[in-house]
């Protein structure tokens, strides 16, 4: 039974690293696209860029995506503290793990996600039809 204890433990671990990893990722890439994306406009773009709506929705979902893997942060913190106090109260088995602040990180994890995505379609859109691909 203690080996089987040990490799949960192991698991939880590694979730939490990846669960880590994950959104130092989304924040990183959706900060770095904002950046390189300003400097791209600028740079090759030029004056009188075209469609402009595009380039705003890809900066719009980057940011998003960014200040949703921020307050997931937070929220991930007091999903963590609830659990401790469920666990200290005893009614860890009774509720859902961290209750509702662990649903709304998974929910915060998935929307960063699907807003670095939509901003990357949307720079690559953008990219596409103004240097005349």
């Amino acid at each position: 039974m203690d080996d089987l204890q040990e490799y949960r433990n192991q698991l939880i671990a590694a979730e939490q690293k990846a669960q880590d990893d994950f959104d130092k990722t989304i924040l990183s890439l959706s900060s770095g696209a904002l950046g390189i994306s300003f400097i791209f406009l600028n740079d090759i773009i030029g004056d009188a860029p075209t469609y402009i709506s595009l380039l705003m929705v890809a900066w719009v979902g980057w940011a998003l995506s960014s200040t949703s893997v921020l307050i997931s942060f937070y929220v991930s913190h007091k999903a963590l503290r609830h659990a401790i106090k469920q666990v200290d109260t005893k009614k860890i088995r009774e509720e859902h793990p961290g209750s509702w602040y662990d649903k709304f990180t998974g929910f915060l994890n998935w929307f960063s996600l699907t807003l670095f995505v939509i901003g990357l379609f949307s720079m690559i859109w953008f990219i596409k039809i103004n240097l005349g691909g």
